[in-house]
């Protein structure tokens, strides 16, 4: 039998960990769990200990160290562990329960200091437990034994009095006094199964609360393996999974406009699509899909991917199969929060309602998220509903929220707290820019610029050489796959690192030296199709090759998208008169576009799509004018002259002194 799970590794130093006392003990524990997907994902989670510290007047006071609310475990400071005082806390163990945000308020103002970050909201329960070290995580195996029908026999049988059952509930100080209670009750219990959501371990010491997570996701995961009825394969591909190639031609296709339709509303969205062999066969197997659209495996994903995915029962052929979908999405959405939404939770208003995750049958999954890094953790939290699923339904079914429960949670004030919702900051967040120039060099130092201001970058140079360390110092500064590098032309000078690199995507004759325009259509083609497959699409192309062919290239994505864009030629050796020429075939070429009918399947006008020109190759002004064309950045004074018209507010003339100097 495939393995199920992944299991978790224990990384303990004891050396290191000796050497730890108070916070530090809870921030190490952290590192270790929130860094095992086999214990949480990113985000996931909470951890806590409990120890003595100087109030303001230097007096000992007991205090509870309680990670923050939403900080991602694997990467806590100490500023994401806030010292609360421990016996006010315990007051509310037999108080009068405030309500709802009272408690959270409550736990806030027993800060020790002024200042610190919110704790979470499972800070009572980590309080009522009687132990110095308790930690909350979300492992698949636990989420698995909790989630079939059989699952709560299967946990009994496995850890009999050493763990508590207990039923999804919100969090809140009746859950906290519940828990409490029970455990007390069980003198031999180390374990809280959390049903569809995780697990609850504790200790008196760091060491044994951590190595307690450990049994018990080792535990439910041979709970699980005993209770297989039937292989673990879901039914079996209910249709044949793509080859590499024809799926990369399929989502070439599909991405524009899909990215269009999602992004309605929005500033911009990044996707991400997972097309390898986990992801491929669940989204065209007999069965998996058919359950993910009874709920997710945790709460934690409707910050994410919502309740439920979009499920197509075929591969599509083409784009407006997908875009149906979406359609077919945005009226159960409606209907789902009509239902259930209650009106005093209405009042942030109602989260878009397309899609977020997508599984596309014969290709993979697909994820969408305002950056890189928010797509995909979306991802992440699908692949442990697809992880879960397929272990659930060999041992019987899958059993989830109710639509009631998932609305609740994902309305839930609280939930839309979670840091995960937080817009991305910058001007240009959302934005996607392929940026070409003849050097490395060049088109990375636009790249950092266009990143600085929130944008993700694509970077493509005829002279490739370096191309991908721009992308890593770009990544380092700004941000997880804020910029990749895309394929070099063939023949180009690549050095020998591929990280950071887009896959090329083109598996061609290589031309001859003589024959310079194949060899500038090949990698003009291979860029742009690499760009989509890396983000879905993108809106703008700032094109300082002074080639012609990559424009070209382009043009069909961002119109397809439906979202409008900017190309950018940028260059300041053009031979009179043929920057202008160029700019007018470009124009030509989008309205025939336009006139063909080759656009978004849902709208959308090709005539958006416009074409600048700036007389310059300097990356700042270049970074300036795309920034600017873009909507994110007022006009500063680059040298841009877009062809017709006069920047609004300024002389003309003045420019084009400029733009000589």
């Amino acid at each position: 039998m495939d393995q199920l799970f992944t299991p978790p590794v224990d990384r303990w130093d004891a050396a290191l960990a000796g050497r730890l006392t108070g916070r530090d003990e809870v921030l190490h524990r952290s590192h270790l769990v929130g860094s095992d997907p086999a214990l949480t994902k990113e985000g996931g989670g909470n951890f806590s200990a409990k120890g003595v510290a100087e109030d303001h007047r230097g007096r000992p006071v007991r205090v509870l160290y309680m990670s923050a609310w939403g900080c991602d475990g694997a990467a806590t400071t100490p500023e994401d562990f806030p010292a609360l005082r421990l016996d006010d806390l315990l007051v509310l163990r037999d108080a009068d329960p405030p309500g709802e945000r009272g408690m959270t308020d409550y736990a806030a103002d027993c800060g020790l200091r002024a200042g610190q970050r919110a704790p979470g909201i499972e800070t009572l329960t980590h309080a009522f437990i009687p132990a110095a070290h308790v930690d909350h995580c979300h492992p698949d195996a636990v989420i698995a034994l909790t989630s079939f029908p059989g699952g709560r026999a299967a946990a009994e049988a496995e850890f009999g009095d050493e763990a508590i059952w207990f039923d999804y509930r919100q969090f809140d100080l009746g859950v906290a006094r519940e828990l409490a209670g029970r455990i007390a009750a069980l003198p031999r219990c180390r374990f809280v199964l959390l049903a569809n959501h995780g697990l609850f371990t504790w200790a008196e010491t760091s060491e044994a609360c951590y190595r307690n997570s450990l049994e018990a996701v080792r535990r439910a995961g041979a709970a699980v393996e005993r209770a297989i009825g039937r292989a673990p394969d879901l039914g079996g591909p209910a249709v044949p999974t793509l080859d590499p190639e024809a799926a990369g031609d399929l989502l070439a296709e599909i991405l524009p406009p899909l990215r269009g339709a999602l992004s309605a509303g929005t500033p911009g969205l990044v996707l991400h699509v997972d097309r390898g062999p986990a992801a491929a066969r669940f989204a065209s197997s007999a069965r998996g899909p058919r359950w993910t659209q009874d709920g997710p495996s945790c709460p934690d994903h409707l910050v994410t991917v919502g309740y439920r995915p979009l499920v197509l029962d075929r591969t599509p052929s083409g784009a407006h199969e997908v875009l149906a979908g979406v359609e077919r999405h945005r009226a159960w959405y409606a209907r789902y929060y009509d239902s259930h939404v209650p009106r005093a939770a209405r009042e942030l208003g109602m989260r878009s309602d397309a899609p977020r995750a997508i599984l596309l049958p014969g290709l993979g999954a697909l994820t969408c998220g305002a950056d890189a890094a928010k797509a995909r953790l979306c991802a992440d939290h699908l692949a442990q509903t697809m992880t879960v699923v397929r272990a659930a339904d060999a041992a019987g079914g899958y059993v989830s929220l109710s639509e009631a429960q998932g609305a609740a949670d994902e309305y839930w004030p609280l939930m839309r707290l979670k840091p995960q919702l937080r817009a991305p900051e910058g001007t240009l967040a959302g934005k996607i820019f392929l940026v070409a120039a003849d050097d490395a060099a060049r088109a990375g130092e636009v790249g950092a610029a266009l990143a600085r201001a929130g944008a993700h970058v694509a970077l493509a140079a005829r002279q490739d050489t370096h191309l991908a360390d721009q992308a890593r110092s770009i990544v380092r500064r700004y941000g997880e796959r804020r910029a990749i590098a895309l394929p070099a032309p063939q023949g180009a000078r690549t050095p020998a690192t591929q990280e950071h690199r887009a896959p090329a995507t083109h598996d061609r004759t290589p031309a001859t030296r003589g024959d310079r325009a194949p060899v500038a259509r090949d990698w003009a083609e291979a860029a742009v199709r690499a760009a989509v497959l890396a983000y879905g699409g993108f809106d703008a192309l700032v094109d300082m090759t002074r080639t012609g062919g990559l424009a070209r290239t382009a043009l069909p994505v961002l119109t397809r998208q439906g979202m409008g864009g900017t190309i950018l030629l940028a260059h300041d050796g053009w031979p009179p008169g043929a920057l202008e020429a160029e700019v007018r075939a470009l124009e030509t070429a989008r309205d025939a576009l336009e006139s063909a009918g080759d656009v978004r399947e849902t709208g959308g006008s090709g005539r958006d799509v416009r074409v600048n020109a700036a007389m310059t190759a300097r990356p700042s002004a270049v970074a300036g004018a795309a920034a600017y064309l873009a909507g994110g950045a007022p006009w500063t004074g680059t040298i841009l002259r877009p062809p017709g018209a006069r920047p609004p507010g300024h002389d003309l003339n003045d420019i084009l002194t400029r733009s000589s100097r």
